[in-house]
């Protein structure tokens, strides 16, 4: 049996036990949920249809990134055979739309990682390696050439530039110093 709601009172039943209530107060909709199931079988697939409604609400929206970065499925140097998480459907489209938030409250993989919302995965734009999010496994690497594509635009992005510059610029100009003979690194 499905949810039931009842439009004059609020009530949102389900097998007729009331779990929840809806009220309209100072022009916003109040939905309140209390649900209490037993199960023999996976008792979290239940609640994916709940986490599912919840993902459309506006305060669970993704920030809008403060740049975005597209690579192509050729861009991908390696993919390794993991499982991969998939909530809803699979989206298959060519390429892939890596957005980038100015403050992520998120620091996984790196402090600076870009996400392919439709695909649920993280690009570590240190490394180029690509993980799958909700595994938190890596599943892909991007091509070095793509990697100093998407690193150069995020260079070139004022929100960005003071980042690529502590975690990339920075430690490969003292790796390079160290290689060569009779250079010193640079110290501070």
């Amino acid at each position: 049996m499905s949810l039931q709601f009842d439009p004059q009172t609020g009530a949102i039943t389900y097998n007729g036990t009331k779990i929840g209530e809806h009220t309209f107060k100072d022009g916003q909709s109040i939905v309140r949920f209390s649900l209490e199931y037993t199960t023999t079988g996976e008792w979290i697939l239940p609640l994916s249809g709940l986490a599912v409604g919840l993902l459309q609400l506006p305060e669970n929206q993704p920030a809008k990134p403060a740049l975005t970065v597209a690579t192509t499925d050729d861009a991908i140097d390696q993919e390794f055979d993991v499982p991969q998480l998939l909530v809803e459907k699979l989206i298959k489209r060519k390429g892939h739309v890596w957005d980038f938030h100015k403050t992520d409250a998120d620091p996984w993989p790196s402090r600076l990682h870009g996400h392919d919302y439709e695909k649920g995965l993280k690009l570590d734009a240190l490394t180029g390696d690509i993980y799958d999010v909700a595994t938190r496994t890596r599943c892909k690497t991007l091509k070095d050439r793509e990697l100093k594509d998407v690193q150069s635009q995020l260079r070139d992005c004022k929100d960005f530039k003071n980042l690529v510059e502590e975690l990339i610029d920075r430690p490969r100009m003292e790796t390079e110093g160290r290689k060569r003979p009779g250079v010193k690194p640079s110290k501070g």
